[in-house]
């Protein structure tokens, strides 16, 4: 019984210590799961208490430096600084920080100031500001500078532009305030923009625009070859003219073909003999005059008239051709663009009237969408004589024809240039089913049917008259001998040129295919295909 008992005893500490140990090993558990709450605790209470201060901290602040104003030592030999600085457009004095070094700021730099307006670091210069022209470099480092407008202004140099070398011309960034040039921008390559070119295009070359013609020969010409009797009849030239109408009809070349004219003397008065001693052409490419910095337009267009004045002093007449004229002139107001035509268009238009004084400077503009130009280019006294170029009709589609199938061609036996022509024109101007290119919706929710003839432009049917003589080179390579051209090769050419427009018309945004193509508003709100 003894030894029963004491195994009972033996056994119940033992339990009892198991249980003991188990508490125990929860108690540490718990103690352990309690130490990792608290340490959590306080990561977040600094946490938070970092936050907190932060939003407690007071803002600093940007200004630029300008120079040291004043430098003293105390009677404790501890150095106390101030410095000239502009913040925003305010010029302020502010003491320096003791742990900066004042002799290493400087001028055109981007310092920062505490809440208490004490300058405390600083940074580099910024990168980005308003843009400046230089006019002129001073002798004591200044610089004249103008805005967009031609507003004169006198700005010092950042240190790093200390001995940069300016000259008439150049670009700079001057800060908020406009007192310092900080940056130097790359010269503005304007060669590109405004050529001085003489094309090879003559009127002799432009089929189907004999009105067209002989309008802006009267517009142009005239004015140059009896300046007397304009004079004898009061009669002023007009001072600018406008070639309008879908694209692709020939008002480029209408240009060029003036441009020629007066290179070469043609009726512009009589030349010289020597290089440049005829009439000047000046090609302006209107978008390109957008893809620069903001207010960079109105200097480019001054620069054109500019040169224009300068070709015209010794009297020869002086053509400032603007391509696109509806990208760079869009009616203000209009929101596109940024609204840079608000001021874009005044500079324009000052230039313009500016040329009165000089009877040989003459605007020529082209435009696919003269609804987009603003009304004031366009009244009377400015760009006063509108020319249209419009699509050519029947016999003006032959005269266009006639320039490219020539009778110097391989052409079929029997048939002449001509006659060639006068096939090719009843197959595109046909009103018939296989040349139905789809029907369009007016405003008014009407269909009507869209043929070939009614989008057809010169460059089209030139285009037409290139396929069927590559479709002959092709033949002429493979049997080894020339194929001429006749009525089936113009048939395909046709049925090519047919084909790639109808599927491009059905894949184009209705309302911009009309617009761009020269139809009147809302004449064209949804195209829909034909079965053929």
């Amino acid at each position: 019984m003894t030894d029963d008992r004491q195994t009972l005893d033996r056994q119940a500490r033992e339990q009892t210590a198991r249980e003991l140990a188990a508490l125990n090993d929860r108690l540490m558990a718990k103690n352990h799961a309690l130490a990792e709450a608290l340490t959590r605790a306080g990561k977040e209470l600094t946490k938070a208490k970092s936050q907190l201060s932060q939003l407690a901290q007071p803002p600093l602040t940007f200004a630029t430096m300008v120079k040291v104003d004043s430098s003293r030592t105390d009677e404790m030999g501890v150095t106390h600084a101030s410095a000239e600085v502009i913040v925003g457009t305010r010029r302020m004095i502010v003491p320096v920080a003791a742990g900066l070094n004042a002799s290493r700021l400087a001028a055109g730099r981007t310092v920062i100031l505490n809440e208490k307006m004490v300058l405390v670091d600083q940074r580099d210069h910024d990168t980005s500001g308003m843009v400046r022209t230089v006019t002129e470099p001073l002798g004591d480092g200044r610089l004249v500078v103008a805005d967009a407008g031609g507003n004169a202004s006198v700005v010092r140099r950042a240190s790093t532009l200390a001995s940069h070398p300016f000259d008439k011309g150049d670009r700079v960034i001057v800060e908020a305030s406009g007192r310092i040039a900080v940056d130097a921008l790359p010269r503005a390559n304007d060669a590109d923009l405004v050529l001085e070119e003489t094309p090879d295009v003559t009127f002799d070359d432009i089929g189907g625009l004999d009105r067209q013609i002989e309008r802006i020969r009267d517009a142009v010409q005239l004015p140059f070859q009896h300046r007397e009797l304009y004079a004898r009849y009061d009669l002023k030239p007009p001072k600018g003219v406008l070639l309008y109408g879908p694209p692709g009809n020939g008002k480029t070349l209408i240009a060029k073909a003036v441009a020629h004219a007066l290179a070469e003397g043609d009726g512009f008065g009589e030349r010289s003999g020597t290089p440049g001693a005829g009439g000047v052409f000046l090609s302006v490419k209107g978008p390109e005059l957008l893809n620069k910095f903001v207010g960079e337009s109105e200097r480019l267009i001054r620069l054109i008239f500019r040169r224009a004045r300068e070709r015209a002093a010794d009297g020869r007449p002086v053509i400032v051709f603007i391509d696109e004229m509806d990208s760079l002139l869009r009616t203000r107001g209009s929101g596109v663009s940024s609204d840079v035509e608000t001021t874009i268009v005044p500079q324009f238009l000052a230039e313009l009237d500016g040329v009165e004084s000089l009877g040989n400077v003459m605007v020529i503009g082209a435009s696919n969408r003269v609804d987009m130009i603003d009304p004031a280019v366009l009244r009377p006294g400015r760009l006063d004589v509108k020319i249209r170029i419009d699509r050519p009709n029947g016999d003006a589609a032959r005269a266009v024809i006639r320039h490219y199938l020539t009778d110097d061609l391989p052409l079929e036996g029997g048939v002449d240039a001509d006659a060639l022509a006068g096939v090719l024109v009843r197959d595109i101007y046909t009103r018939s089913p296989r040349r139905h290119l789809a029907d369009v919706r007016d405003e008014h929710g009407v269909w009507n049917a869209l043929f070939l003839a009614d989008v057809t432009s010169g460059a089209s049917l030139k285009n037409i008259v290139d396929r069927a003589k590559t479709l002959a080179v092709k033949a002429s390579i493979g049997t080894g001998s020339d194929v001429a051209i006749g009525v089936d090769l113009l048939a395909r050419a046709v049925e090519e040129e047919f084909t790639e427009t109808r599927d491009s018309l059905l894949d184009a945004d209705p309302v911009q295919w009309s617009r761009v193509n020269g139809f009147d508003a809302g004449a064209v709100t949804a195209i829909r295909g034909v079965e053929h």
